[in-house]
């Protein structure tokens, strides 16, 4: 009997010792304790680069945006960087993008209009894996327009000016002096007239003389008015007067 005893008692010792060596009795680790990696093994590979965080956010509205940032889990190669932004206004990135380690950086156009605005990348991480993607934010603010600022009118009144003096020449009809002198040319000179004048007037004068000395001298002492005509019958030769 102590000897059946003896037996089972080695035998249960012996089953103990065998299944603590054993892996499937051992003791499961402690979760969320992470276990260390014995000497000499590989440390795990990360996982491939992915879009963490976006201004403006996906889907976001703001009143309006002056860039585009994005940030990866990993750094971003520029070599093989491509970033659009597109909107209201067709391309609306300005310059190129920027890349500091797992950001890139895009500037956008100063007067960016309101409305939707779509982002689409496509980068590749340095383990040489290739990431692209979309996002869309919304601006609500559009850029100011620009009022009739006095470089318009500056602009514009140039124009005017020179316009104004084709008009001036309207006086061209002044070539009357030049027809003046040519009438005075072709009219009779000024010492002409005086010398007729001064021929009229001797005419006049020889006229007036020759007038008077052509008329006859009167009778001295001319018959007196109680005288008959008879008493002078005598002087008459042919008998004129006689009845």
């Amino acid at each position: 009997m102590s000897a059946a005893v003896t037996v089972l008692v080695v035998l249960l010792v012996t089953f103990a010792l065998v299944a603590s060596a054993l892996p499937v009795f051992a003791a499961p680790a402690s979760a969320g304790v992470p276990q260390a990696v014995p000497a000499g093994q590989p440390a795990l590979l990360p996982l491939h680069a992915r879009l963490v965080s976006t201004a403006p956010a996906d889907g976001a509205r703001v009143p309006t945006a002056q860039r585009v940032t994005l940030t990866f889990s990993e750094d971003v190669d520029p070599r093989f960087l491509v970033l659009r932004v597109s909107g209201p206004g067709g391309d609306e990135t300005q310059g190129s993008a920027v890349v500091r380690g797992r950001t890139v950086t895009q500037p956008l156009v100063p007067d960016l209009a309101a409305g939707a605005h779509t982002v689409a990348y496509r980068v590749v991480s340095v383990d040489g894996h290739a990431v692209a993607g979309t996002l869309a934010f919304t601006t609500t603010i559009a850029p100011p327009t620009p009022s009739a600022s006095p470089d318009a009118t500056s602009t514009a009144s140039p124009s005017a000016s020179p316009s104004a003096p084709s008009a001036i020449p309207a006086p061209t009809p002044l070539p009357s002096p030049s027809t003046a002198p040519a009438a005075a040319e072709a009219g009779v000179p000024g010492w002409l007239w005086v010398a007729g004048l001064v021929v009229l007037l001797v005419l006049v004068g020889a006229a007036a003389a020759w007038r008077t000395l052509s008329r006859p001298p009167s009778v001295a002492g001319g018959a007196g008015a109680g005288d008959d005509p008879g008493e002078h019958q005598g002087d008459d030769p042919d008998g004129s007067f006689r009845g």
